[in-house]
């Protein structure tokens, strides 16, 4: 999951997963600097074709913002 700290939908998304009991690894971007934070952003732009969060991959699929039912589907296919 790629997120913000201060983002509301992001900690929405990260409390699903949490209960989810998925494995799963997040990357808060206000907390990268320089070089790194601009590579993680080309990466969510890459994936997604947006600068979004939260966005959650899971091999070749993702999903934009908070949307249970598309985060319910990805984790669980």
């Amino acid at each position: 999951m790629y997120g913000l700290t201060t983002c509301p939908h992001c900690k929405k998304t990260l409390e699903f997963l949490k209960n989810s009991g998925t494995d799963f690894e997040i990357i808060w971007l206000d907390e990268l600097e320089g070089e790194e934070r601009k590579r993680v952003v080309e990466e969510i732009h890459r994936i997604s074709g947006s600068f979004s969060v939260p966005l959650v991959v899971k091999g070749s699929k993702y999903v934009v913002g908070y949307d249970e039912e598309a985060l319910r589907e990805l984790i669980g296919g």
